[in-house]
């Protein structure tokens, strides 16, 4: 029975990753997913982890798996042409370490614009305990793997954006 339900929740997946994927503008997005306050992260996460630029890179990454047009584009960004991607980097939480387990977390925010006006809005959160081998990750490792999959998640909101939506976990 389980099996069934994860093999349609993944085909459910593919569909919306795929009706995004059709889709003819490309969404703009910056360089990085800035922290909204950086007051409120670890310092050692912030020296460390440069989990702005990760966030970035991992979209990028998971949106070319799936075929779906993101652009880095300052210039439209700031212009707010086309459809425009706004994504900061609201928390992140490194607890624990390789001898007594992980415990990490990391919350964005994003909005979606068209031609300067919002058409849907999105939190997101997304933890992990390491995985397999977790007592041989660092802990920015295990961020990131929060980063891919919170990719994934932004993915799919993006093929049917909505307001105040709540993703991930």
């Amino acid at each position: 029975m389980d099996h069934r339900w994860n093999a349609a929740c993944i085909g459910l997946c593919l569909l919306t990753l795929a009706d995004l994927a059709v889709a003819e503008d490309p969404v703009y997005v910056g360089k990085t997913a800035p922290y909204s306050d950086a007051t409120q992260i670890a310092k050692n996460i912030i020296d460390e982890c440069g989990l702005p630029e990760a966030q970035m890179k991992v979209l990028h990454e998971q949106a070319k798996e799936v075929g779906v047009a993101i652009v880095e584009d300052e210039a439209a960004v700031a212009a707010n042409k086309g459809r425009v991607l706004l994504l900061e980097t609201v928390s992140a939480i490194s607890a624990g370490n390789a001898f007594t387990g992980h415990r990490k977390q990391v919350v964005v925010k994003g909005r979606l614009l068209e031609n300067g006006e919002e058409i849907g809005n999105f939190s997101a959160i997304r933890g992990s305990m390491g995985g397999m081998w977790a007592g041989y990750k660092s802990s920015c490792s295990v961020l990131y793997r929060c980063q891919t999959t919170l990719a994934r998640d932004i993915l799919g909101w993006l093929a049917h954006p909505s307001k105040d939506a709540r993703i991930g976990e």
